[in-house]
């Protein structure tokens, strides 16, 4: 990468999507076909652009739930270990590699939302309509078993 400077996720956006492609994926052009026969309403199960996406999606999510363990390591979680014998469960042991596994986790979850059709714009709106939902949740006080009824809202997020 050059002297580029990143301001926000309009301009990690382009970079990843190139950093896909020099790998051989084009997560970019594989989620604007999905959602172009999304809105064309060509988008049917089992349809190759609905096929192609899952298993891109899956390969990243794996790739993801990889970087989610690397960043548990960074912790001392085992509680058979000294570190929580002695209180000290939990205790993050390697800040700077833990930074770098969050960031690494976000090049696979905006390879995920490239696959997935979104751009910058659609990540803002619809974190902004999902945190009002999610502050709702929590004025509700609802409980874990009360979440499976209520997970119809998350359908109407747009």
């Amino acid at each position: 990468m050059s002297d580029e400077t990143i301001k926000g996720l309009e301009d990690i956006w382009p970079l990843q999507a190139a950093l896909n492609e020099r790998a051989g994926f084009d997560t970019a052009g594989l989620g604007k076909a999905l959602a172009a026969a999304e809105k064309a309403g060509q988008l049917a199960p089992g349809s190759p652009e609905a096929l192609a996406a899952g298993k891109a999606v899956k390969n990243y999510l794996d790739a993801l739930g990889s970087e989610l363990h690397e960043l548990q390591d960074c912790l001392c979680w085992k509680h058979w270990y000294r570190e929580a014998k002695e209180g000290r469960q939990y205790e993050l042991r390697d800040l700077q590699n833990a930074r770098v596994e969050a960031i690494d986790m976000l090049f696979f979850w905006v390879s995920i939302c490239q696959l997935l059709g979104l751009e910058p714009q659609d990540v803002y709106r619809l974190y902004q309509a999902k945190l009002g939902i999610n502050h709702r949740r929590q004025d509700e006080n609802r409980t874990q078993q009360e979440h499976s009824g209520h997970e119809h809202e998350n359908r109407n997020v747009q």
